[in-house]
């Protein structure tokens, strides 16, 4: 793109549904306060801040070629300016809003943050760290806000689980799709296949937690059952095991079962506020 039409937005669309996924469970499985309404804007002004496939802080650490850092070095400032004054506003308000338990709990995604936002300088945001740790801090937001609209602890760890769970698993089949792709020898083909074996045992693993889930005891657990609509896209993946040139169907296999999965937490989480407010009724405890 040109200077004119370059945004200084974050061009990684796979990364707008690792934060909005955790955001939209929030706010439709539970019931969203003021103070979560204004930390989630404060999240979304982090991510376009300082989210790995940022613009503006990649075009001024010259990740986009220092012709780029030249020419539009003022604009990726001023935008960095902007999404910091968002980010800083919205949050310090949602925070005083807040209970002492979601304060302590906005740690936790700042933190993870701060090592992405440090990887994205070294130009580490590709690398296997760098992805999982990405998918670690998008999914964490979720954790001050379920707090901040009622969920419980319980309840808002299973959805962080979830979607941390969900997005590895894509990441993991994208990336070994790619390096089949790019294998040359007989051990970097060995070396695919193994990994791929170690995908299958896990969308297996993650099937049969999610099958055997709803049985238990602990109605939060039912949340668990949402990651099967996600193993079984990546376990069929696993097995079919398509080129490179199928990344966009893959893409939006994907994001079909991650709305699977959507649906399936919401309706779940819903179930269990519904228990919440029958069980102090009865007589007798229901789980």
């Amino acid at each position: 793109m040109g200077t004119a039409q370059r945004k200084m937005i974050p061009r990684e669309h796979g990364a707008y549904a690792e934060l909005l996924f955790p955001i939209v469970t929030v706010f439709l499985g539970g019931s969203p306060t003021t103070s979560t309404w204004l930390l989630a804007v404060g999240a979304i002004a982090c991510f376009l801040a300082n989210e790995p496939a940022n613009e503006p802080l990649l075009v001024l650490v010259g990740q986009r070629g220092n012709r780029t850092k030249r020419e539009e070095s003022d604009r990726a400032k001023r935008a960095l300016l902007l999404f910091f004054l968002v980010a800083i506003g919205a949050g310090v308000a949602g925070l005083l809003l807040a209970t002492t338990a979601v304060q302590y709990a906005v740690s936790v995604p700042l933190l993870l943050g701060a090592g992405l936002m440090m990887l994205a300088v070294q130009g580490l945001e590709r690398s296997m760290l760098g992805e999982g740790l990405a998918a670690a801090t998008l999914s964490s937001i979720a954790i001050p806000l379920g707090l901040s609209a009622g969920l419980g602890l319980r309840a808002t760890l299973a959805v962080v689980l979830i979607w941390l769970v969900t997005s590895l698993l894509g990441t993991a089949e994208v990336r070994l799709t790619i390096a089949r792709t790019k294998a040359k020898t007989d051990e970097e083909f060995a070396r695919v296949r193994f990994k791929r074996a170690l995908l299958v045992l896990v969308c297996l693993a993650i099937i049969a937690v999610g099958v055997i889930a709803p049985y238990g005891s602990r109605v939060g657990l039912w949340i668990l059952a949402a990651a099967v609509p996600v193993a079984l896209v990546v376990l069929a993946m696993a097995a079919l095991r398509p080129t490179a040139r199928r990344l966009r169907l893959m893409g939006w296999s994907l994001v079909a079962a991650n709305l699977c999965s959507l649906i399936a937490v919401v309706i779940t989480l819903k179930i269990i506020q519904d228990f919440k407010a029958v069980e102090p009724t009865l007589p007798f405890p229901m789980f």
